[in-house]
């Protein structure tokens, strides 16, 4: 999901001089987002060829070697200069080090895709819901989106679990042709209203800090 790219551009809120944010990061209490950059290449190779993420995600292809992260990570300025999509790398504050990816990717003006994963290493540790929620308030209030929709794999119970906890909700269950994933798939979407008040559940405001 997160590897999905659009060539697509939208003028106005959404496509902004260095994506909004230009050489600054987004915090959250363990974790800094920052654009995804070229000597990120080796951990995102390492981590997205794990065939378990595979398993999570829709479009990364295997195997996924260095010079296809390159690849990846130098469409990315492209694509939030035309603001098409925008690619963070996920860092630990602690020690600073590549430990995943987030992204939104604007479906149409005011609505974006989300995706995002973790190294193995780093699951069940409450980076996913960090890492979303920064990510969200990105999209909330730099890029001035109206919804944030997200579609997992019916048993990928821990992403459910991120999106509902911050505030989305599940609009649909359907099926998906992946052949590189065993072919059809069940999946579940979720849609997050930014126009409404927000929910304590949210957490957006909290953890989306621009620094």
């Amino acid at each position: 999901m997160t590897h999905h790219s659009s060539d697509k551009g939208y003028a106005g809120a959404s496509r902004l001089l260095g994506g909004g944010l230009g050489a600054r990061s987004l915090f959250t209490p363990r974790l800094t987002l920052r654009w995804i950059a070229s000597s990120d290449a080796e951990r995102l190779s390492a981590f997205a060829g794990d065939p378990l993420l595979l398993q999570k995600t829709e479009t990364i292809p295997y195997p996924y070697d260095v010079p296809a992260a390159r690849e990846w990570i130098d469409e990315a300025e492209g694509l939030r200069e035309r603001g098409s999509a925008y690619r963070f790398a996920i860092e630990e504050r602690s020690e600073p080090a590549f430990v995943g990816v987030s992204a939104l990717m604007m479906l149409s003006r005011g609505s974006a895709e989300l995706g995002y994963w973790l190294g193995r290493d780093f699951w069940g540790q409450g980076y996913g819901r960090e890492a979303v929620a920064a990510t969200v308030a990105f999209g909330a209030d730099i890029l001035k989106l109206q919804s944030i929709q997200a579609v997992v794999y019916s048993e990928n119970t821990a992403s459910v679990a991120v999106l509902r906890g911050l505030g989305f909700e599940e609009h649909a269950f359907e099926t998906i042709n992946v052949p590189d994933r065993g072919g059809a798939r069940l999946v579940r979407r979720f849609i997050s209203d930014l126009r409404k008040d927000p929910k304590p559940s949210n957490v957006v405001p909290l953890s989306g800090k621009v620094a």
